[in-house]
């Protein structure tokens, strides 16, 4: 029975894995309208890479206990076993890598040239001045914060005038 919950206990932690890159094959094949072509593509073959070379580590995680406690261990089973974790080394490492190049392929080919900042803000814009009248030396007109001012509300809601210095406890 032990052999059975390492098993069960590995496919377990495995399945987070394989569900996110069936989600990702599902997406991209549902989504043809919000994907351009090469993006897809390149998303599909990267979570099908990652997809394959789990399931390869996967398969392997589950067959070697089984392997080792057998019968096939006699007659050169341990050089067949270590020929056959090389195989399997050797596909996952290459694979894991070029999925995930694949995976990040796909997040930069829908991407255009970024255009030059429009002016030395860059896309910053000005908030719009208050109508309120400067204060003059005589006292007329109000100060922005002060008693009868309303300051200019931003796009979130907020207000351009600075938050007031916090006290010292």
């Amino acid at each position: 029975m032990q052999q059975y919950g390492y098993s069960i206990l590995t496919l377990l932690m495995e399945l987070p894995t394989i569900a996110v890159l069936v989600t990702a094959l599902v997406l991209a094949s549902t989504r043809r309208d919000r994907l351009p072509a090469r993006t897809r593509v390149l998303l599909t073959s990267g979570a099908l890479v990652l997809l394959a070379a789990g399931l390869v580590a996967l398969a392997w995680s589950l067959t070697f206990p089984h392997l080792v406690g057998s019968d096939w261990m006699r007659d050169g089973g341990y050089r067949r076993i270590s020929l056959i974790s090389l195989a399997v080394t050797a596909v996952t490492s290459l694979s894991f890598p070029i999925g995930l190049g694949l995976l990040l392929g796909a997040v930069f080919a829908g991407r255009g040239r970024a255009d030059a900042p429009a002016g030395p803000w860059g896309s910053w814009t000005a908030p719009a001045t208050d109508a309120t009248p400067p204060a003059t030396p005589g006292g007329t007109g109000t100060t922005p914060g002060g008693a009868g001012s309303t300051p200019p509300v931003t796009q979130w809601g907020g207000s351009d005038v600075p938050s007031p210095a916090p006290g010292r406890d």
